[in-house]
Order: C-alpha cells, then sequence, then structure tokens
C-alpha cells in the first residue's frame, strides 16, 4: 500500500500537468530566477481522502489569478487569489487534519526541458508559501532529494502577465505598460 506522501506527490505531479509545465524529477542545483505558477494546501483527515483547502494557479482562458478555498476554511483567507496562512489558520489545519501539505510551482527558463519552460510543483513550508504569490517572480530553489521548494527572495511580478491584464486599462489611460511599478512587495 502507498503511503500518503505517495499519493500527494502522485497528486501534485497530476495538478502540475494541469497547469501546463512538466513535474519532472530533475535536478536543481543553485538558485534561479522563475515565477509563481501555483499555490496549494492539500490535507489528509485521519479518517478520509485527500482533501484540498486552498488552490491558486493562473486562468489561461480568463487571463487571470485564480483562486479557490474550501467552504470550511474561508474565514481565514482575505484574499483567495493572493493568499497567506497566518499561525492561528496553520494551527487550526493541524488540529483538524493528520497531515497537511504547503504546495508551491515554480517555472523558470533555466528549468527548461526541451521547447517548454521547466516548472517544479512540489512541497514547501508556511514561510515561503506566505512569500511569494502567484505570479511572482522569485528566486527559488528545488532541493530534490527533498521534495522541497525554497523561496529565496521576490524581485517583483511576472511583466507579461501584468501588461497582458492591465494593457486595456491603460490604453484609455495614456500609460504605458513599462510604467507600472513591478515590485508590489516593498
Amino acid at each position: 500500500m502507498p503511503s500518503r506522501r505517495d499519493v500527494l506527490a502522485s497528486a501534485v505531479a497530476g495538478a502540475a500537468g494541469l497547469a501546463g509545465c512538466q513535474a519532472s524529477a530533475f535536478e536543481s542545483s543553485g538558485s534561479v530566477s522563475g515565477y509563481v505558477q501555483l499555490k496549494s494546501i492539500e490535507s489528509w483527515p485521519a479518517d478520509g481522502a485527500n482533501e484540498t483547502v486552498l488552490d491558486v494557479s493562473f486562468d489561461d482562458r480568463g487571463e487571470k489569478v485564480d483562486g479557490y478555498v474550501s467552504e470550511q476554511w474561508r474565514d481565514y483567507i482575505d484574499d483567495p487569489d493572493q493568499p497567506t496562512i497566518s499561525e492561528t489558520f496553520h494551527d487550526e489545519l493541524h488540529q483538524t487534519y493528520d497531515q497537511v501539505w504547503y504546495v508551491i510551482g515554480v517555472c523558470s527558463e533555466q528549468w527548461e526541458t526541451g521547447a517548454s519552460t521547466g516548472c517544479h510543483n512540489d512541497f514547501t513550508d508556511r514561510g515561503n508559501f506566505n512569500q511569494a504569490q502567484v505570479y511572482d517572480r522569485v528566486e527559488a530553489s528545488y532541493l530534490e532529494e527533498k521534495k522541497h521548494i525554497e523561496i529565496h527572495d521576490v524581485i517583483g511580478i511576472r511583466q507579461d502577465h501584468l501588461r497582458n491584464n492591465h494593457h486595456n486599462q491603460l490604453v484609455g489611460s495614456g500609460e504605458s505598460p513599462d510604467s507600472i511599478e513591478l515590485n508590489r512587495h516593498n
């Protein structure tokens, strides 16, 4: 019988495929520049199946960040598209579930696998989870032996996403996409 961690790792790999990037076990050394493509909290109650507490990713069709929070936890999250997890919420999750996993996905051209940008979607801790939001540009590393993503720094917002989302608003204002402040984490 597979362990719960193995089952969740399979679910994370499946989510990576749905998110449009490959989640292969390629080794990464050192820090790379990339962007956050997804954030998720997965949980496992002692007597049940895997549950998604929270899931945030970029919706290509809607060209926007789309966040989902399970109904029972909505009071703990102010903005489902840019979630941060308080210590109180973290403690409540650990009291409710047997296991809780923070998952973050980072894509980087430095992790390329052929013609597409390489992505890692894997476990992280609450600090890394809170540090960056979907579509933030980050300095990150993937620790394959630990199946862990480490966020070293947030360096701004992915520019092409920013330009696409704000282009129509800017056309009428006379402001160019290049004049937008890219670092929202001052």
